[in-house]
């Protein structure tokens, strides 16, 4: 598959969830350059969108809703003063191991 050049990691579609009064957004993330062609659900994606959407909004706690197959809510705490987001949501396992590292 050959990707264009502009992005790096991937590329985020998001829209205003106005149908849907406990979510303040909508996203979706594609990955394709990285070989991941949708991903369920991307904490780092919302770390980007939570204070994007909480500036257009006038909000400090914004929920995203990633609509994909699995699909998830996050919930983002926008903590400027500390130039940090919380994210909170559950989490599906999808690789365990272990490390090992000789010192």
């Amino acid at each position: 598959r050959r990707c264009g050049k502009g992005y790096s990691r991937g590329v985020i579609i998001c829209c205003v969830a106005s149908a849907m009064p406990s979510v303040d957004f909508r996203s979706r993330f594609f990955g394709p350059k990285v070989g991941i062609d949708e991903d369920p659900v991307t904490g780092s994606a919302h770390c980007s969108l939570g204070p994007y959407f909480g500036d257009k909004l006038g909000k400090t706690v914004v929920v995203g809703r990633q609509e994909s197959d699995r699909g998830g809510l996050v919930e983002c705490i926008l903590k400027p003063d500390e130039g940090r987001v919380c994210i909170v949501g559950t989490a599906v396992m999808t690789v365990s191991g272990q490390l090992s590292i000789a010192i």
